[in-house]
């Protein structure tokens, strides 16, 4: 007779986090985290090892922000060779100049509203005002926590920070182009140092950079080649890990020992799993991360079709109290990371309660750098940023993933040329994630649709950043480790669900 658990499958959504005692303000809450011994975060994401989701750009863009890439190992060898290549090109070490020679930028009679759109769209909070000779009138810092006080309708010339003059002793120091001063030096403490001609036209922006850039990891295949697969990667990236619907199967393990064997510095993560008792095997096996979560992805049909999976909440907390238990009683800390059903800051923040680390694909694939086709209103396919409203995605289950797998993101064209023996590799690595050996034993386990643009990363990270520390601040915490131990999590009814949203009023949006 089948056994029936005592636990019930429950979703992050049907919990909230209690309010507890405020000991730091929100914008001093931190959300670093580390990943093994040299891999150090701003933010505690992974993005989902997702075909329509990690290309070349969001690598470039999530890297440069504190996120790490996960490639997927879904795709082509190329296009995993583009997407690290151009991660690496991006990458920057703590103190070293980032410089740009194009900001965005607004002219001196644009209004604070006009402006503050302009950084909310971008993301970017130093804004150069110049006038129409490109000369560098001064500089509109975006805080929001420390707007001006002042009417939007106000010119931003009036709030700016003008350059230093006599008029304006105060003002923002700058390096005339071709001054011996290093600029290194110039730098020291300072959060931007526009560089100008003699007449202020502006040459570049260099910004001290403050904190390392650019981790990378891949998911490497479970079948055939993996050793190969293996060492063909290793020397590129920082971490791999595996990528299966179900890690829970013997050469998993013979996989992760042989990782450890020949790269043991690099951090090795295992996934995916449900339960506490099979964290407890990985963990003893050396694995230095285990990825938690089955069934309840956006895109994932697993649970609906098979009936396999588990509720992202029960997963989160089994794995997080065989962690806890296993760090106490071995003395080594391997860390959690929760993949799939999270859909609001809500979600992230009572994933945090128990994860070290966040995988997300639907979230990372709703900004206008993920990988997939970018469509207008009309569901026409366009590559103009402003006429984009959805974003193509689909599930590494769906055909279109083997699709992809044989012959890239422009499968429509390459498929009308002959299949050879590297397009079938490829599509090996797509059908196994799911424990299938052949096309014809293969299951439909994901969808194909569209979801709504969100804009840029980097302004969408950090609004939804300044909900996860507010969170977190009323919780009485000041970082993650400390959300973890003093988060108090309580199960909401649908009616008080219902009562968090706004209701009874016919809400208004500016």
């Amino acid at each position: 007779m089948a056994t029936v658990t005592d636990e019930e499958s429950e979703s992050l959504r049907e919990y909230l986090i209690l309010p507890g005692w405020i000991e730091c303000k929100p914008e001093e809450v931190s959300l670093e985290t580390k990943l093994g011994k040299n891999i150090s975060l701003q933010y505690p994401y992974m993005t989902a090892r997702m075909q329509c989701v990690v290309g070349p750009k969001l690598s470039q863009v999530a890297g440069r922000n504190g996120i790490l890439t996960c490639v997927p190992r879904s795709l082509r060898d190329s296009d995993k060779q583009l997407i690290i290549d151009a991660n690496k090109a991006s990458r920057l070490k703590k103190g070293e100049i980032e410089t740009t020679d194009k900001p965005e930028y607004a002219r001196p009679d644009y209004t604070l509203d006009q402006v503050v759109a302009r950084a909310k769209r971008t993301g970017h909070s130093v804004i150069p005002i110049l006038d129409q000779y490109f000369k560098l009138q001064g500089i509109f810092f975006y805080d929001p926590n420390k707007m001006p006080q002042v009417a939007p309708s106000t010119m931003i010339s009036a709030v700016m920070t003008p350059l230093r003059s006599e008029q304006h002793p105060d003002g923002l120091p700058y390096l005339i182009d071709g001054d011996s001063t290093p600029l290194q030096e110039f730098l020291k403490d300072k959060r931007v140092v526009p560089v100008l001609r003699p007449d202020n036209t502006l040459v570049k922006l260099a910004f001290p950079q403050k904190f390392d850039t650019n981790y990378i990891g891949i998911a490497i295949g479970t079948r055939n080649d993996w050793d190969a697969e293996m060492d063909k990667w290793a020397q590129q990236v920082d971490t791999m890990m595996i990528d299966s619907s179900n890690a829970c199967f013997p050469d998993a393990l013979n996989i992760l020992r042989r990782a450890k064997e020949r790269y043991p510095d690099m951090p090795f993560g295992i996934g995916n799993i449900v339960r506490g008792s099979d964290f407890k095997i990985f963990a003893e096996a050396g694995a230095d991360y285990v990825i938690g979560g089955m069934g309840v992805g956006s895109i994932c049909q697993t649970g609906a079709k098979r009936g396999n999976g588990r509720g992202q909440f029960t997963v989160a907390k089994d794995l997080a109290h065989a962690r806890d238990d296993y760090a106490e009683h071995n003395g080594r800390y391997v860390p959690v990371v929760i993949d799939g059903g999270i859909a609001s800051t809500k979600d992230m923040t009572v994933a945090l309660a128990f994860a070290d680390l966040l995988m997300m694909g639907n979230y990372f694939n709703r900004f206008y750098e993920a990988a997939g086709e970018k469509f207008d209103s009309d569901g026409n396919p366009t590559l103009d940023e402003n006429l984009t409203r959805r974003i193509e995605t689909w599930g590494e289950g769906h055909p279109r993933a083997r699709l992809v797998g044989m012959y890239g993101m422009k499968f429509q064209k390459a498929a009308q040329k002959e299949t050879n023996a590297t397009d079938q590799d490829n599509l090996d690595h797509v059908i196994e994630r799911y424990g299938h050996s052949s096309l014809s034993s293969a299951t439909v386990e994901g969808v194909v649709g569209t979801v709504e643009c969100r804009g840029r990363l980097k302004p969408c990270v950090e609004e939804d950043a300044r909900y996860i520390r507010t969170t977190m601040a009323n919780s009485g915490a000041r970082n993650l480790e400390e959300f973890r131990k003093k988060a108090v999590l309580e199960h909401a009814s649908k009616e008080t669900t219902r009562d968090m949203y706004p209701h009874d009023i016919n809400e208004k949006k500016e």
